[in-house]
């Protein structure tokens, strides 16, 4: 034991001694001879390079960091690391104490880091500062192959890292200026606690995510990697919350822009300019922040003097030119009152989506429930699912109500004390209704004038019988709009007069229910069965039910809604199996890179083997069922969703 620690102690002795009085420069010279015979190939990547920052070595820090952790606890590997963590960033980084080595394994080949530091004196001997440097070491014949794929690795990862890392600031205009002084973005709502319609939460994450991952995508279309939201909908329906989620699931900063503020155009260019990447720049209230309202309405502006923003400006400055200095960016508009905005603010390439952020229905309900109080059913959710489905309560009134009390039924009682008194309000209102009837108007979502009706609006399976329109046409007897007068014909060379059984007598009543069914045969002739959702095709059903209860004879569209909702289901279902079978396959090439590792055991490798060919078989089965199902939707693809419905 004795002369063990007498070797060790002589070996600490030599390596001072040599690394104390044998020049940096001999001694480098000393290790390039002997590389001369070694097969192995090493470089060098230090901390600065041509009198600047080595970008490289930036990106080796923050790639190893995120794999020493995991890799210390191996044999053979360091088992000291340096840790620490800033204000900019949300967890605690790692990284290589100095003099330490780690392998990396990449295509199956393994790369050896090292990391190292040494201190700089000048001719007193004195400190002036540090030099630090990586050195990877790999096989000379795998040169290429490291400095083609894995170099870019490592810096693609490493800003992946990075981006995934670092703290959400919130950025806000103090004279015409974005404030110096960001702040950090604390909001703790996420897609996981959003009170949203699952389908909607489902495509609103989809779409980010096809956004994020687009890069190549976008600059082959040759368009600027930046997409456009418009929210609407009524106060308290969760707009801020949602742009909150957003920043959240893509660690996005907030440019938090308000119009009036901005007293010219050249003053919002230069706010964009300096607008970074990957970030939202937020619009909030576009309605009424500024006079940008709808041209057509001819809408005075002398009202507003001091603003000096105009709608040409803004468009130039959020699809122009302008817009191309930028990547990665994100614009999101809110208002209450979509119908007030100018046409041209809509269209896509400006906002690329419109979100609907309605009253509150039973799903929401439910998931503020589990939010604020944590549970996931009560005797009292009946009662208060039956109330939400015939007033407009947002969600903000009934987290407003789950937040007073942290006991479920008292919470409860207090909701449903308040969506009593809504209801009472609302019924002791006079209401405009044909002829004199009291039918209660859907709002949320519906613009001005709008006949279409909107599945999460309260009362959406009630029909409204609509106004015609100022250029009405009469096809026989039924007096319908124009646009519809050509399906109306249709419809009734195919199937007869539908409306002769009906229990209303007057013409001006089966016009309007013939109205309804015609605006059905519109909507699903006009769409492809990717732009339809359950939901939306659920309210027709609804309505095509409302038409056979009073006796009209559309048992065709009831069928033709069922087939097409049946399709539906089997995209999700095709959709779910893609994945299943994408996960399976990654799992087999990770079990196959492991069989290939000549440190696993004959038996182990055999359960292996035979478990990637229970897998295979698991594949073939999801396969034939994707096949199955996408011939069955051939027939929805390949021909309008009306086809053989009509007698054109």
């Amino acid at each position: 034991m004795a002369s063990t620690l007498s070797i060790l102690a002589s070996f600490t002795i030599i390596r001072s001694t040599f690394n104390d009085f044998i020049p940096k420069e001999i001694r480098d010279y000393l290790w390039s001879f002997i590389r001369r015979f070694s097969s192995e190939f090493t470089l060098v990547i230090e901390e600065s390079h041509d009198g600047s920052s080595n970008h490289i070595f930036q990106a080796t820090m923050e790639y190893l960091g995120s794999h020493v952790l995991s890799a210390s606890a191996a044999e053979g590997f360091p088992k000291r690391l340096t840790v620490g963590k800033s204000e900019k960033v949300r967890k605690f980084t790692f990284g290589l104490d100095r003099h330490s080595e780690i392998v990396d394994i990449f295509h199956d080949v393994p790369l050896k880091w090292k990391y190292n530091a040494d201190v700089n004196t000048n001719t007193n001997n004195q400190h002036t500062s540090e030099s630090r440097w990586y050195e990877l070491s790999f096989q000379k014949n795998h040169v290429e192959m490291v400095k083609s794929k894995y170099i870019p690795h490592i810096i693609n990862t490493a800003k992946k890292l990075k981006d995934r890392n670092r703290m959400v600031k919130f950025h806000t205009v103090r004279r015409e200026r974005w404030s110096s002084s960001a702040v950090n973005l604390d909001h703790p709502m996420t897609f996981d606690t959003l009170a949203l319609d699952g389908d909607l939460k489902k495509t609103i994450m989809e779409d980010l995510d096809s956004f994020i991952n687009g890069k190549e995508y976008y600059k082959k279309i040759g368009k600027v990697w930046k997409r456009g939201y418009l929210l609407y909908g009524p106060p308290g329906t969760g707009k801020s919350s949602l742009i909150a989620a957003m920043a959240n699931h893509l660690n996005f900063d907030i440019y938090n822009l308000n119009l009036s503020a901005v007293n010219s155009d050249s003053s919002l260019e230069y706010l964009l300019l300096h607008v970074s990447n990957r970030s939202i720049l937020v619009i909030e209230d576009i309605d009424c922040t500024v006079k940008l309202q709808n041209r057509d309405a001819g809408d005075p502006t002398a009202s507003y003097p001091h603003v000096q923003v105009t709608l040409s400006g803004l468009l130039n400055a959020i699809d122009g030119l302008l817009s191309c200095c930028g990547d990665e960016r994100i614009i999101v508009f809110t208002t209450n009152y979509k119908d007030k905005i100018d046409p041209a603010l809509l269209r896509a390439g400006r906002m690329d989506k419109h979100i609907c952020l309605s009253y509150s229905t039973a799903s929401t309900f439910k998931q503020l429930a589990v939010n604020y109080l944590g549970i996931l059913n009560h005797n009292l959710f009946s009662r208060i699912e039956k109330i939400i489905g015939e007033i407009n309560v947002s969600p903000a009134e009934i987290a407003g109500e789950l937040m007073k009390s942290k006991d479920p039924k008292t919470c409860l009682e207090g909701l449903i004390e308040l969506l009593e008194s809504k209801a009472s309000e609302a019924t002791s209102k006079p209401e405009e209704g044909e002829g004199g009837n009291n039918t209660k108007q859907e709002k949320g979502c519906k613009s001005k004038g709008s006949n279409t009706t909107n599945s999460d609006s309260p009362n959406h399976n009630a029909i409204t019988f609509l106004t015609v329109g100022p250029d009405p046409m009469t096809v026989r007897e039924y007096t319908v709009k124009a646009e519809l007068a050509p399906i109306l014909k249709a419809v009734l060379l195919k199937h007869g007069d539908i409306v002769t059984d009906c229990s209303l007598n007057s013409t001006q009543c089966r016009s309007s229910l013939l109205e309804i069914a015609c605006g059905i045969i519109q909507k699903l002739q006009a769409a492809k069965l990717e732009d339809l959702t359950e939901p939306e095709l659920r309210s027709m059903l609804a309505s095509v039910s409302d038409l056979e209860s009073l006796k009209l004879r559309v048992s065709w569209l009831r069928k033709r809604l069922d087939q097409i909702i049946e399709a539906l289901q089997l995209v999700k279902q095709c959709s779910a199996l893609e994945e299943d079978k994408r996960k399976i396959l990654q799992e087999i090439e990770e079990m196959q890179k492991e069989l290939g590792s000549c440190h696993m055991e004959t038996l182990e490798k055999e359960k292996k083997t035979l478990r990637i060919q229970e897998m295979e078989a698991v594949i073939g089965t999801i396969s034939e069922s994707i096949s199955s199902n996408e011939a069955r939707l051939s027939c929805f693809y390949e021909r309008s969703l009306v086809d053989g419905l009509l007698c054109l």
